[in-house]
């Protein structure tokens, strides 16, 4: 087996953009996997879109105008793409390594699940996360998304930094234990401060009122954040 990069040497590696030519096969047509196909299909080959439920692949292949390459069964992911890239439900990424074949990089792109999920089932593997909230029909400019990758060897790490270059301006590396962190944190800035809306916006309703009347103290709260520390904000 290859050996694992360093984060310090990842820090370092600066690769170069992908081949236009480069083909990738997408495992997964939800949220992320949508809005990933829409910018790497710009960009690269698109040569697969697998998913369960056929007609969510089929959706998906069709939005990116490649209705042909729709799937919905594992034995018929094909061993030609250079990447495979993993977009399920965390607990189903092992399932799908242990069932596809060994062949091209596989990565996938979630925040909490350590690349060895791969380990015994692929020989170059890596991660692929974008740090943001996704939804299918909200539009958002996925360049300006923070991309953390990993690889399991010089090589893997190299090509899906490359790959995410493609797609992302802002690509940094990360391993396991530092993309916990940022999982984390992510958690409590989105998820747990969403919850509070959530309660503000039944309080308001009580009255008549909605959360549409907090809209420019939200927006004014974030944007002092890119001037000053989260405690000197407060």
């Amino acid at each position: 087996m290859d050996r694992e990069i360093t984060t310090e040497r990842q820090d370092t590696k600066q690769p170069s953009n992908t081949n236009p030519q480069v083909k990738v096969c997408l495992i997964g047509a939800g949220n992320v996997a949508t809005h990933l196909a829409k910018a790497l299909a710009k960009q690269v080959e698109i040569t697969q879109i697998y998913s369960r439920n056929l007609s969510n692949s089929q959706q998906l292949a069709s939005l990116i105008n490649k209705p042909d390459i729709a799937i919905s069964s594992l034995k018929d992911i094909n061993t030609e793409s250079d990447f495979y890239i993993v977009s399920v439900k965390d607990d189903e990424i092992a399932n799908i390594a242990d069932n596809t074949p060994n062949s091209g990089i596989w990565a996938h792109t979630s925040g909490s699940i350590p690349m060895s999920v791969f380990e015994k089932y692929k020989s170059r593997y890596g991660v692929f996360y974008p740090l943001q909230t996704f939804s299918k029909n909200v539009r958002l400019n996925i360049s300006e998304v923070p991309f953390f990758i990993e690889g399991n060897s010089d090589l893997s790490f190299s090509k899906l930094f490359a790959l995410a270059k493609q797609i992302s301006k802002n690509v940094t590396p990360a391993d396991s234990s530092r993309r916990k962190s940022l999982h984390i944190a992510a958690v409590f800035a989105c998820n747990f401060a969403n919850y509070m809306w959530i309660l503000s916006d039944k309080l308001l309703q009580t009255d008549g009122l909605n959360i549409n009347y907090l809209m420019p103290l939200l927006q004014e709260t974030l944007n002092k954040l890119k001037i000053l520390s989260p405690i000197e904000a407060m």
